[in-house]
């Protein structure tokens, strides 16, 4: 399982723009401008061996990394573990992850990487319909899971979008210099943290959504 584990967290990591070596002493080291950073365990903690990079960007980037480790070990955990979905007409089988209320939450890998389902029993609960499908986005399905199943109101929730747009305007609040009481300074740090841990890479998007409006803007006034 370790070596699977490794292997689908370096290409998750990856894919979100940090760098991992191949495993050594039971752990994948993660990469900070070559050299390790910090070491991922095959229980999906992250360890910090003597001899490891110790800098605030090390520090940062074992913050980033932790989401994605807890994440990946989670659902790759929960697929190898839970029974196959009993449902009519599917064409690939898939792993029942979570059935409450109607709503079904179901994954499988697959070739490009592991995908998500959430679906509702059709009216004899013997088939699925209305499906939602997240390849490599497990927090999303989980998330259209819990919306589905009726265990958390639709509105309680941010979308991804919302949340780009609140992070940055926090980070203005604090830089505009308002005068803000401790509480609420905690309040809006938390806030933040929150957030980072939802959206690990928010600082990416960000900058990623700043530079297309930049490119737009360029080439408008050509």
């Amino acid at each position: 399982m370790s070596e699977r584990y490794y292997k689908e967290l370096a290409r998750i990591l990856a894919r979100n723009g940090i760098e991992s070596a191949s495993p050594e002493k039971n752990t994948l080291p993660v990469l900070l401008n070559g050299s390790s950073a910090c070491r991922v365990e095959p229980s999906g903690d992250v360890c910090i061996f003597p001899g490891d990079l110790r800098s605030p960007e090390a520090d940062e980037l074992y913050h980033r990394v932790a989401p994605f480790s807890r994440m990946v070990k989670e659902y790759m955990t929960a697929i190898e573990r839970a029974p196959l979905l009993k449902a009519t007409a599917l064409d690939e089988d898939y792993k029942l992850l979570a059935e409450f209320n109607g709503a079904v939450l179901a994954g499988r890998e697959t070739e490009h990487g592991y995908m998500f389902v959430t679906w509702a029993r059709d009216y004899e609960g013997t088939g699925v319909i209305c499906g939602g499908y997240y390849l490599d986005a497990y927090e999303a399905a989980k998330r259209d899971f819990a919306v589905r199943a009726g265990l958390i109101e639709k509105q309680l929730l941010f979308s991804n979008d919302q949340l780009l747009n609140i992070y940055p305007s926090i980070h203005d609040t604090f830089g505009a210099g308002y005068e803000l009481t401790q509480e609420d300074e905690k309040n809006l740090a938390g806030i933040q943290e929150q957030i980072e841990d939802i959206l690990p890479d928010v600082n990416e998007r960000i900058a990623a959504i700043q530079q297309k409006a930049f490119d737009t803007m360029q080439g408008q006034s050509m």
